[in-house]
């Protein structure tokens, strides 16, 4: 396949800054590789990264396309040729470590740039680590030897494919971490994409009760929610969420909450209040400053289990792909927005409901023609 000399990409500047730049497209060794980008979803951690005053660098870390270009030795190590079709994970693991034999790979030290300054990983590594291209914001980008990918379908769309990673992360905090199934009440705080995932996952496992919470401006992805599974959606309402949600459990709690809403004192109160005896609490949102007046009281007197969480393990990225072949599940209705390059500042923008249409998931393909992209409805 004839390649490039040079790429578009989205690069980002600054906080609330990106602009496209023509990068150059690097030379492919024999444990590397090149994808070219289909689509690359939004995430809420966009979001937080575009605000942040950080290097410049092209972000993008759920990540589908075409393998362009492949040196013989990532060919054997990944089982995949040029023109098959893959999803990326974030994470640039060792291979080696504990975690990575296991396929654990979010907690592998080389990847995890929260515990490591140094490591590197898709969406987030700066322009000035060699080459540049880490992100799929850009119609191409590089495969470093330790990439962790997926074979995706020819008949998964690809601004569903690029759901995969959420999805995941659903089937992991609900299924692997909750252990949603029959006989549970699972209650889930917050109706993003993630949230989304969670209800998902939890419906595929067999519970008894999926109840789904949201703030009254998430009413289209509440709406969502429904369609995707959920037996009842409850609108945050202040003091009377909690006899809501006991309501809608049949009184006697949840065995189930997930929030990926807030991480609060505030939320993860209402979770304590709502679990049952022996209920577990599974945390991926979490507050960046140390809760007060939470009552950590209640953990014991309930025997709570709380389980933090975060990402996602192989096994629950294979699963999210497998849904989106059986379409079964009307994933689409998830799909928002979809923006070409120069347009990634209104697709992070959508992602934090900053824009006049609902946005659940957006995607940014870069083989639109700039200035060529769309909302559903549009």
């Amino acid at each position: 396949m004839s390649l490039p000399d040079t790429t578009l990409a989205a690069v980002t500047t600054g906080p609330g800054r990106v602009e496209v730049r023509e990068l150059p497209v690097p030379r492919i060794e024999a444990d590397s590789g090149l994808l070219q980008v289909e689509a690359a979803g939004v995430c809420g951690a966009d979001v937080k990264f575009l605000s942040r005053d950080m290097p410049a660098r092209v972000m993008g870390h759920e990540n589908v396309g075409y393998v362009a270009a492949i040196g013989p030795a990532a060919s054997r190590r990944w089982g995949v040729a040029e023109g098959d079709r893959v999803v990326l994970e974030e994470y640039l693991p060792c291979g080696h470590c504990e975690f990575c034999r296991s396929a654990e790979f979010r907690f592998c030290l080389a990847s995890d740039w929260s515990a490591n300054p140094e490591a590197v990983r898709y969406g987030v590594t700066p322009l000035t680590v060699s080459p540049g291209l880490w992100g799929g914001y850009s119609q191409y980008m590089y495969l470093h030897p330790s990439t962790v990918l997926h074979r995706v379908p020819a008949s998964v769309p690809a601004v569903i494919a690029s759901l995969a990673l959420p999805m995941g992360n659903g089937y992991e905090w609900a299924c692997r971490y909750g252990q949603a199934g029959p006989g549970k009440t699972v209650v889930i705080f917050g109706p993003g994409q993630q949230g989304l995932g969670c209800v998902i996952a939890a419906r595929a496992a067999g519970a008894d009760r999926v109840i789904l919470t949201g703030l009254p401006r998430d009413a289209r992805r509440l709406e969502v929610g429904k369609l995707l599974g959920a037996d009842e959606v409850i609108v945050a309402d202040g003091d009377g969420t909690g006899e809501a949600i006991m309501a809608a459990a049949g009184g006697t709690g949840a065995h189930v909450v997930i929030d990926t809403a807030a991480g609060s004192a505030q939320t993860l109160t209402l979770a304590l209040d709502v679990l049952r005896k022996e209920g577990t609490l599974v945390a991926p949102a979490a507050s960046a400053q140390p809760l007060e007046q939470f009552a950590f009281g209640r953990i014991t007197r309930k025997c709570i289990t709380v389980r933090g969480v975060r990402g996602h393990s192989y096994e629950a990225v294979e699963w999210a792909l497998a849904v989106m072949a059986s379409g079964r599940v009307p994933l689409a209705e998830m799909c928002s927005l979809e923006c070409s390059l120069d347009e990634v500042d209104r697709a992070i923008r959508g992602t934090a409901g900053e824009l006049d249409i609902p946005v659940i998931h957006a995607a940014v393909l870069p083989g639109l023609a700039l200035g060529r992209g769309r909302g559903a409805g549009e």
